[in-house]
């Protein structure tokens, strides 16, 4: 019996190929002892081979992403750890060029004291050094009145010396002697009377010489020891001198230790400034990240942050920081730059943490997205208030943040639920739940198990309906899965 089709006749290469690898077959079906065929032509088969590969490969590709998504997550959280680490590292910087700049300034402190003590003692030596130098004038005057009456005594010495050798000479005279005895022998009482005369005269005279020697050798004695004491007035002048010398040496090397002090504060300051510059700068680019992602979540960030600031409780006396060379408006400024973005961050983070942007399916792919669909039972539109993730039955599921569970139980056609509130006026669904691992008034962290995947309730397979709800409003889910997943990503 011959094959032949008359429809071949009018295939090319390629056709006849693909007629070759998808023949046209007929699927036999019996059922209750009828028995019905199935034809599936060539289109058929092609459509049906291509569908399955898309589905395979699509399968495949959710499965990749999966697993990259939980590599991401694991990765960005690392980077958020090192980044937490590089902050509190660059706090400890911080606080020690703190320490540092607060010793510098301490010793700067200390050595302008020194130098200000060593100006004044400077002072009281040149004033002194001034006052010896006039006293040591006055001395020099006084003196030279010394010399003056040291030359006039040895002056009335040798005349008193000479007039004495006269006298002497005069009373062994042989010429004196004989004119006397001759007076004598003429008038011999009147001749001794004259002669004690003469002597008496002599001897007052001589008294009188002595007293003036006298006189004379007290103030040769006075000029002595105004000698001495100028002597003295020299000594103190050069001890002096020599302190003023090395008081101005000490100021130099003061002086220099000061502008090197200065030097080193600068440098630190210098440090200081590009430390706080470049983490400002850090912390400004994550502000950015972690405002974007949540913006997209559809949530008021601004009202949020409102709310966690009100309910943050601080308080304490205002006591001014004493900033020391910080007062720089530069250091002052970026000071205050970093720590507003710092704030800012914290706030940020802080707002994440409590927020649900976890996953909280692990491996899953998704059946029905938020937003207006076609009911799976009755075949009409409906709202679909939640995301459906679909999964292998008895799969764990995951808180998606921090928080309370105000309600664990069966729900009508939600089945089994858990329904988590995180505050801000954000609540969290999880429902069709084969089984329930918490208790009603349990406080939940990000990835605590709280049940596994199931079919319960209104459901035509396994999967988990997940809800996110604000202010009584149900948000898109994926959105804050989205959004965690750049959150995350440090």
């Amino acid at each position: 019996m011959s094959h032949y089709d008359p429809r071949e006749r009018s295939l090319n290469s390629v056709q006849k190929a693909i007629q070759k690898v998808f023949p046209e077959r007929q699927v036999m079906l019996r059922s209750g002892g009828r028995l019905r065929s199935l034809r599936l032509n060539t289109v058929s088969q092609m459509a049906m081979t291509v569908v399955g590969i898309g589905t395979a490969c699509w399968i495949g590709f959710s499965s990749f992403m999966v697993v990259n998504h939980e590599q991401i997550l694991t990765s960005k959280q690392e980077e958020v750890v090192r980044a937490r680490a590089a902050y509190k590292t660059l706090l400890a910087q911080v606080e020690v060029y703190r320490d540092r700049i607060s010793n510098v300034a301490d010793n700067l402190e200390r050595n302008h004291s020194y130098a200000l003590s060593l100006v004044d003692q400077n002072a009281d030596l040149d004033e002194k050094l001034q006052a010896m130098q006039n006293e040591l004038a006055s001395s020099e005057a006084q003196r030279e009145q010394v010399a003056r009456q040291k030359e006039r005594l040895v002056g009335h010495l040798q005349n008193l010396k000479a007039e004495l050798q006269s006298a002497a000479v005069a009373e062994g005279d042989s010429t004196a002697a004989e004119v006397a005895l001759a007076s004598f022998e003429d008038d011999p009482a009147g001749a001794v009377s004259l002669q004690r005369e003469r002597a008496a005269r002599e001897r007052e005279t001589l008294r009188t010489e002595l007293t003036r020697l006298e006189t004379e050798m007290v103030e040769v004695a006075e000029g002595l020891l105004v000698e001495q004491q100028v002597d003295a007035i020299e000594l103190e002048l050069r001890r002096v001198i020599l302190q003023r010398d090395m008081a101005k040496s000490e100021t130099s090397d003061l002086r220099q230790q000061v502008t090197h002090l200065k030097q080193q504060l600068a440098d630190m300051e210098n440090t200081q400034l590009a430390l706080f510059q470049r983490f400002s700068t850090l912390a400004r680019d994550r502000i950015g990240e972690l405002e974007g992602a949540l913006k997209k979540t559809g949530l008021d960030v601004e009202r949020l942050l409102k709310r966690q600031d009100s309910a943050t409780s601080q308080g304490g006396p205002f006591i001014p920081l004493e900033m020391g060379t910080w007062d720089a408006h530069t250091l002052r400024r970026s000071l205050d730059d970093l720590n507003g973005h710092v704030a800012r961050w914290s706030s940020l983070e802080s707002l994440a943490d409590s927020l649900p942007l976890g996953q909280p399916v692990r491996e899953f792919y998704v059946s029905s997205t938020f937003g207006a669909r076609k009911d799976p039972l009755n075949g009409r539109v409906a709202m679909h208030e939640g995301l459906d993730m679909a999964g292998p039955i008895g799969s764990p599921v995951f808180a998606g943040g921090p928080g309370k569970i105000v309600y664990a139980g069966w729900r009508g056609r939600y089945g089994r639920l858990v329904e988590i509130d995180h505050g801000y006026g954000l609540k969290t669904r999880y429902a069709h739940l084969h089984k329930i691992s918490v208790k009603k008034g349990e406080v939940v962290d990000r990835a605590t198990r709280i049940g596994q995947l199931g079919t319960s309730g209104r459901s035509t397979g396994p999967h988990l309906h997940y809800e996110v709800i604000y202010l009584g409003k149900p948000l898109n889910p994926d959105k804050f899965i989205k959004a965690g997943a750049n959150v995350f990503k440090g």
